[in-house]
């Protein structure tokens, strides 16, 4: 009976997969960016409601947040969702670069593809776990704003995952894989400087340039460079340089994001820039004051999770069945890139077949443990607090990287729908084995518990002030 209930998730999915499909092109198709996502986040309550599970919110969530939950006792399984899109990334489904309209949001990450294949997993997982009268608790998370890196860190302060046991996610990418490599550690902060206005030509002695400070204080950190980690990252835009040439800036701000292999070393990071931003204060004479906007922790893979999640993907959820129509665009796609960027994109580890050089249907072994992704995202908050593992899924050709027009438009064809339901598969296969085997979510927590050795965990806005003091 198990094991027919099991293979119910393969039917039940390529049966009914048709109406998750329609809701990710409705929201593909009306973008909306970090914490604006109140049409794609009532659309994914609604439709989750409709499908049997229970949708709340707690008090003071923010309004683009939710779960939507089903069954009952342990284990308690998450998976997690995202639906923001990006500023500026507007596209059609096509070949060429071509803004459905200028300036708009587009789904540069596929988090149109993201949030819905796991509400299909969760619920196939639904229907199979009734069939197979196991006991489980199935909670898909609503998250907003994981293009800001701070959706998740606040759901976590409003109780969200609280009594959840695991978590399972996925991400768009141009190769399929279970990831156990690093994602970094992230806080953003802006940094305003005050001085004081006068003539630049007539009087420039009587002004104090908060301009001069922000340059001087990049200067500092491009020094700072040197004397960092090789996985460390400082990236920074200047977001207020001043009114006119002839007026000494008596306000400017530089915008600064940090990122770092581990939460420890992110603090010590950014400790250390804050100081060269007092520098450049006290050369310049002038004010500095900083505002944590917020940030995310590294990522944190977990192996117990990780081999399950790879034997469903490799053994289970099967191919995703790209034809020849999928094959001919994704050429035209790839073909708008340079071709080092190609190359660089199949050169793996392992064997990539040649027939997956363009669009790879093919899933390959994980092969990056140990290996740093210079990225961020808030999915490192979730691993800190509970086991966690991720997929990548090929909803795109092979060389196109995120946050691309090439992105957006594959997000809204049917390479990445087919993509996303491949993905469904997979981690509804693995939500089925952890309620059938509730001893590897034992094991999941024991390697959890290893690894996080006794820190509790706390939102890297506050771990960053902690450093500071």
């Amino acid at each position: 009976m198990t094991e027919d209930a099991k293979k119910l998730i393969i039917e039940w999915i390529d049966a009914n997969h048709q109406p998750f499909d329609e809701l990710a092109l409705k929201i593909w198709q009306r973008p909306e960016i970090a914490f604006e996502e109140m049409e794609a986040s009532r659309l994914q309550m609604e439709f989750m409601e409709k499908q049997g599970f229970k949708v709340s919110r707690p008090e003071g969530s923010s309004p683009t947040a939710f779960m939507a939950e089903w069954g009952s006792g342990g284990p308690v399984i998450g998976l997690l969702g995202e639906y923001d899109a990006l500023a500026g990334m507007s596209q059609v489904v096509g070949a060429e670069k071509k803004p459905v309209a200028e300036g708009a949001p587009g789904h540069g990450c596929g988090h149109n593809l993201l949030g819905v294949g796991a509400m299909l997993a969760a619920c196939a997982a639904k229907e199979a776990l009734a069939k197979g009268g196991l006991n489980g608790t199935i909670r898909y998370y609503g998250c907003p704003a994981e293009e800001q890196l701070v959706g998740k860190s606040i759901m976590a302060a409003c109780g969200y995952f609280e009594g959840t046991d695991v978590s399972i996610t996925w991400h768009p990418n141009d190769f399929t894989y279970v990831t156990d490599a690093t994602m970094t550690a992230m806080v953003s902060a802006k940094f305003r400087f005050k001085g004081r206005t006068a003539h630049a030509g007539a009087s420039p002695e009587a002004g104090r340039s908060a301009l001069d400070a922000v340059e001087l204080m990049n200067v500092g950190a491009n020094y700072l460079r040197e004397h960092m980690v090789d996985q460390d990252r400082l990236h920074y835009v200047i977001t207020n340089g001043g009114l006119a040439p002839n007026i000494v800036p008596a306000e400017a701000e530089v915008w600064y994001y940090v990122r770092s292999p581990h939460d420890a070393e992110l603090a010590s990071l950014f400790s250390r820039l804050v100081n060269v931003a007092r520098g450049a204060a006290l050369m310049t004479e002038t004010e500095m004051e900083y505002n944590l906007i917020g940030g995310c922790y590294n990522t944190l893979p977990n192996k117990v999770l990780g081999n399950l999640l790879e034997k469903n993907l490799m053994d289970f959820a099967g191919s995703p069945g790209f034809d020849a129509d999928d094959l001919a665009f994704a050429k035209k796609i790839q073909d708008s890139l340079p071709q080092a960027q190609v190359t660089a994109s199949r050169a793996k580890p392992v064997p990539v077949a040649e027939s997956d050089y363009v669009l790879a249907s093919t899933p390959l072994p994980s092969w990056d443990s140990g290996r740093y992704v210079m990225g961020s995202t808030d999915v490192g908050d979730v691993a800190n607090i509970m086991p966690t593992s991720m997929c990548w899924g090929a909803t795109w050709p092979v060389g196109v990287p995120h946050h691309s027009w090439q992105a957006v438009a594959c997000a809204g064809s049917p390479i990445g729908l087919k993509g996303t339901v491949q993905m469904a598969k997979a981690m509804a296969g693995s939500i089925y084995d952890l309620a059938k085997d509730p001893t590897i979510v034992v094991e999941a927590k024991k390697e959890f518990v290893k690894r996080r050795n006794g820190r509790e965990y706390q939102p890297i806005d506050k771990l960053m002030a902690a450093s500071l003091k």
